[in-house]
């Protein structure tokens, strides 16, 4: 179905505004001054249709399903929001831990990757990807910890709280690792990597290596010889606090020099 009538269109637009009101609420306990949301997905992502009798196609309202859900959907409008909003530089909302790393430079993250659509397929992924790109005039690490803070400012936020995730970029400390030491399935004695968080979390999913080597194809479509790779401790935020328990936290900046971005993967469970 390649057109709506318009009647379809305003009954979506209206599903599609009473969502944004939503989400407006909850990035105002942050910023009253906010005036507008930012949505994603256009109105035509509100649609999707059904074969039914006597045979036709019609259209139906409701989340786009890359969305997942209508509280992810909510969520990431107000996260989007936030991170779009003229005054977003600003410091006036960060207190001690959340503050700014050293580095002079900005991060942004980018939305609507197409990976993000091949993710939505393995839903029992305990695996946070956030692409960000980083304009900075500073050394490989400092881009590398841009980018980290870029990360934590979107994945940490909890809009129910209206607050984030309490995290001090300055007490990260990293280490570079090859890209093969990023895929390998060698594990040391305590230490969560990336395959065994994939593969293995605290409760039993289905996903198999074929599954780990689509979803990184998707990651980095141009290969991993131009992958430069950090791997970071976790003890300076409290998204890792439950890995930290038992199962492991695992922190990771990657960047890809043939795509100019980066991809931070970061993961934190318990059962």
């Amino acid at each position: 179905m390649d057109s709506y009538s318009e009647k379809d269109r305003k009954d979506a637009a209206v599903f599609r505004d009473e969502l944004h009101q939503e989400a407006l609420a909850k990035v105002r306990k942050i910023d009253p001054a906010v005036a507008s949301v930012v949505d994603r997905y256009p109105v035509e992502a509100y649609f999707d249709r059904v074969w039914e009798y006597p045979g036709a196609w019609y259209p139906v309202i409701g989340i786009p399903k890359e969305a997942g859900s209508r509280e992810r959907l909510i969520d990431s409008i107000v996260r989007d929001t936030l991170m779009h909003r003229p005054d977003k530089g600003s410091d006036r909302d960060e207190n001690a831990m959340h503050r700014k790393p050293s580095a002079v430079g900005k991060g942004a993250v980018i939305a609507d990757d197409p990976f993000d659509a091949l993710i939505s397929a393995y839903p029992d992924v305990v695996i946070d990807y956030i692409f960000v790109q980083v304009d900075a005039t500073t050394n490989q690490l400092d881009a590398h910890r841009i980018a980290l803070y870029t990360a934590c400012k979107r994945l940490f936020f909890d809009s129910e709280e209206g607050d984030s995730l309490d995290y001090d970029i300055d007490k990260a400390t990293a280490e570079p690792i090859t890209a093969q030491d990023l895929f390998s399935s060698d594990c040391d004695e305590g230490r969560l990597n990336y395959r065994r968080a994939f593969l293995s979390p605290p409760y039993k999913i289905t996903y198999t290596e074929k599954d780990f080597d689509k979803v990184n194809a998707a990651l980095f479509p141009n290969g991993t010889d131009d992958l430069a790779v950090y791997r970071w401790s976790t003890d300076w935020a409290e998204y890792f606090d439950d890995g930290n328990e038992w199962w492991g936290a695992l922190c990771c900046t990657v960047y890809d020099k043939t795509l100019n971005r980066f991809v931070v993967i970061m993961a934190s469970a318990t059962d």
